[in-house]
This record gives structure tokens, C-alpha cells and sequence, in this order.
């Protein structure tokens, strides 16, 4: 690794928590070779105060360069400095314009920041995307939509939560919400989450 380009090596340092080392190489290699994937990484630490101090002008700045070479993460990330207008002067249709980029190009995420700018059954929409590509946040989100509408199915995607991510927030709230159901209903839900989660996990599989 000594002898790869610093780009591969701040990114190899990202992946190992080195934060300081990740950062001091993003930012030499990045004055001579600029790169989407840096600017994205670099931005995180600076947005994060990590191998360093706070910097979110400067965060939103990579955020916005490496979203200009479309980096979907780096679109998400530019969206939501956009939408809190955080580090950058605050601009909702701007963000909106992002995640639906992003969005587009498959970030999960950037589904459900662009859900909740949406009307519901877009929102839907994005959301049950997003949640049948394994997105657990996707998932509680879509949950709270059906609450009223259909329980059932939104215990169902709270327990498909649970079961690929072990995610604590689901596992919660479909506590509370099986409470409030009969064994019936609860047991309807437990089958389909069960489905909706080996769907999931085929699909991933299918796909490597």
C-alpha cells in the first residue's frame, strides 16, 4: 500500500478509522489530482470534526465539487447542507435537485430525504424503493407512513427491519405496535416481514 497513489491510500485509511492520516492525504493529493470520490471522503471529515477540527463551509464545498462529477453519496450529503443550509446558504429546491439525482442513480438515503419533500404517494414510492433495496431508516419511515392506513403491513416492514439489520429502533416500535394487534394480525405481519427480508437478501445475492 506505502506505494499506491495517496488517493487509494486516504481511502484505504478512511476504511481503517485512521481519521488524521485519511485526512492529510486527502488533502495533499487533492490539490494535484481531483477526484470525485476524495472530495466526497475529504468532506465527511471535515463535516464530522474527524482527524481534525469542524469545518462545515469547507465540508459542503467538497460535498458540492464531487457532486458537480455526479457521486451520488456526495449529492446526498450536498442536499441535505443544502436543505439545513449548514456550511452553504440554504437552498430547498437546490436539495430537492440533489436527492432526486442521487436518488436516481440508486442512493438510499437520498430516497428517503427526497420522500419526506414529497407528496405521500411519491413519497411512498420512494420509500418502499429504498426499503426493498435493505434500507432499514427506509424501512421505519415507510412503517410510520402506513401506521394509520395499514398496520399490519407496517409491522411487517418494521419486522423485515429487525431481521436484516437487528435494528433496535424497529425492534421497538414493532413491540409497541404488536401491543395494539391480535395474535392474528401480529402473525400476518411476521410472515410477510419474513418475506420481505429473504426477497431482500436474494436480490442482494443476485446481484454480486
Amino acid at each position: 500500500m506505502s506505494g499506491a497513489p495517496k488517493l487509494e491510500r486516504g481511502l484505504d485509511a478512511f476504511d481503517r478509522r485512521d481519521w488524521k492520516r485519511a485526512r492529510r492525504l486527502f488533502e495533499e493529493t487533492l490539490q494535484d489530482e481531483p477526484r470525485a470520490s476524495g472530495f466526497y471522503h475529504l468532506g465527511l471529515l471535515y463535516w464530522r470534526g474527524l482527524g481534525g477540527g469542524v469545518d462545515k463551509v469547507a465540508a459542503a464545498d467538497c460535498f458540492a465539487r464531487a457532486a458537480e462529477d455526479g457521486h451520488p453519496s456526495a449529492q446526498t450529503a450536498y442536499g441535505i447542507a443544502l436543505r439545513s443550509g449548514v456550511g452553504v446558504v440554504k437552498d430547498v429546491d437546490a436539495a430537492r435537485a440533489q436527492f432526486r439525482s442521487a436518488a436516481g442513480a440508486g442512493d438510499r438515503e437520498a430516497m428517503v430525504q427526497l420522500a419526506t419533500m414529497c407528496e405521500p404517494d411519491e413519497a411512498k414510492r420512494w420509500l418502499l424503493r429504498a426499503s426493498e433495496l435493505g434500507y432499514a431508516p427506509s424501512m421505519l419511515h415507510l412503517s410510520d407512513m402506513l401506521m394509520r392506513t395499514d398496520p399490519i403491513e407496517a409491522l411487517s416492514w418494521l419486522y423485515a427491519a429487525v431481521a436484516l439489520a437487528g435494528d433496535d429502533a424497529a425492534r421497538k416500535r414493532a413491540a409497541a405496535l404488536a401491543r395494539e394487534m391480535s395474535a392474528s394480525e401480529i402473525d400476518a405481519a411476521e410472515k410477510a416481514g419474513r418475506a420481505y427480508a429473504k426477497g431482500i437478501q436474494q436480490r442482494a445475492r443476485d446481484a454480486r
